[in-house]
């Protein structure tokens, strides 16, 4: 995992914490979209942005790994 330092001239690695967090970040931004589409009445795009949050919960699970507890 990247401390941010740079290593022999490459950049530093993104924290895997951070990926995930932006990602959930992306998946919360995705359920505000259901909720405007079932206020709205666009049943189509209530199923697209569902899809897209929970694609988005996932990748974030996969991306920060197992628990570390």
């Amino acid at each position: 995992m990247g401390s941010g330092r740079s290593t022999g001239g490459a950049p530093p690695r993104p924290d895997r914490r951070r990926v995930g967090r932006c990602l959930r970040s992306a998946a919360l931004f995705a359920e505000g979209a259901v909720a405007m589409a079932l206020v709205l009445g666009r049943e189509d795009a209530v199923g697209w942005a569902g899809a897209i949050a929970a694609a988005l919960r996932s990748t974030a699970e996969l991306v920060e790994g197992p628990a570390q507890r």
